[in-house]
C-alpha cells in the first residue's frame, strides 16, 4: 500500500487546492527526514551553491520546511492552522520543500 493509498484524501480536509503531487512530496520528504544521515545529506544538498533554490530555502523557508518535515502527520490540520497564523499554510510550505537534483546529490 502506497502513502497516497493510506491517506487518499491527503490534505483535502483543510486544503481546497490539494494536489496529490504536493502531498506525496510531503509524505516522502517526511520518510527521508526521519533518517539522520539522509536528513544531513538533504540539508547539504539544499544548501549547496549549485542548488537553484538554495537562497530561497536558506533565507526564507528552511525553518518552516524543517518544522513541517518533523511534524507528526496526525496533526497536519493543527499545523496548517499554526502556519496560517504565521502567514503561510501547510500547502505553501510543502511546495517550498526543495527538489533533489541527482547530478550533485
Amino acid at each position: 500500500m502506497t502513502m497516497l493509498e493510506k491517506c487518499p484524501e491527503g490534505g483535502k480536509v483543510f486544503d481546497p487546492y490539494w494536489v496529490p503531487d504536493d502531498w506525496s512530496r510531503l509524505q516522502y520528504g517526511r520518510m527521508l527526514w526521519k533518517r539522520p544521515k539522509t536528513r544531513a545529506r538533504l540539508l547539504r544538498h539544499w544548501s549547496d551553491a549549485r542548488h537553484p533554490y538554495r537562497e530561497r530555502f536558506l533565507e526564507q523557508f528552511r525553518v518552516w520546511v524543517e518544522m513541517v518535515l518533523e511534524a507528526n502527520p496526525e496533526h497536519d490540520e493543527a499545523l496548517d492552522r499554526q502556519l496560517k497564523e504565521a502567514g503561510h499554510s501547510l500547502r505553501t510550505i510543502i511546495r517550498e520543500i526543495p527538489p533533489i537534483f541527482g547530478g550533485f546529490y
